[in-house]
């Protein structure tokens, strides 16, 4: 029963994220509410469905192994989530185009974390999803973590396809400066990596990363090994 749960809160989460706020639908109810309304209903819609989820996660039953985590997952966890606070970082810290209304900014040099990515959050949630899954390794914790990761994965398609028909040339310019796949436009010349872009963004992920690290038992209630 309580894996069904999860399972339908997981539907409900993905189905939310995907089929509203990067699709054609987006614009239908922005039209009929405005933008502001919209917002203000789709932050209510995200919260609920993930804290659905998060609670249904929660009281999970014991769910069948896929592996049993070792030490050497934990490290690869380790790695993961900490290069995940560095990309989210980054997004903040970074004139950001692609982040909820900052589209007047698409004429900026991408620079920082947005040479790696376009979509530097989106890809850092990959990152913390992937480094989680990796600890633990049972059904339900895939299905939670591996929900969170498809709506960041396919969220970064959708969000360029809303940006392409909304944006126009202006869109078109910068995704040409830039890649959705990560060191994408690195490695085909189109972009190029400073380390001065990139110090700050490293220094606060990190030092987030580790404040997080340390109370990871007290905020989840799951110690890290």
């Amino acid at each position: 029963m309580a894996l069904s749960r999860l399972v339908f809160a997981s539907a409900l989460f993905l189905i939310s994220h995907l089929g509203i706020s990067s699709t054609s639908f987006r614009s239908v109810l922005i039209e009929r509410f405005g933008r502001n309304r919209y917002l203000a209903g789709y932050s209510i819609v995200a919260v609920f469905t993930l804290g659905f989820m998060i609670l249904s996660y929660a009281d999970r039953p014991v769910s069948p192994y896929l592996w049993v985590p070792s030490l050497a997952h934990w490290w690869l966890t380790y790695v993961l989530v900490g290069l995940s606070f560095v990309l989210a970082v980054g997004a903040f810290s970074t004139k950001n185009p692609t982040s909820l209304g900052k589209e007047g900014e698409l004429g900026t040099e991408p620079r920082g974390v947005i040479c790696i990515t376009r979509h530097p959050f989106q890809w850092a949630v990959v990152l913390w999803v992937v480094g989680h899954m990796t600890a633990n390794g049972d059904g339900a914790s895939l299905i939670f973590f591996g929900t969170v990761g498809l709506v960041s994965v396919f969220g970064t398609y959708l969000i360029d396809m809303r940006m392409a028909r909304e944006q126009n040339d202006a869109w078109r310019i910068f995704a040409a400066r830039t890649s959705n796949v990560p060191f994408g436009a690195i490695a085909m010349g189109r972009a190029t990596l400073r380390w001065k872009d990139l110090w700050l963004p490293i220094l606060l992920g990190l030092a987030v990363y580790a404040a997080v690290f340390v109370s990871h038992g007290w905020i989840t209630g799951a110690g890290l090994h």
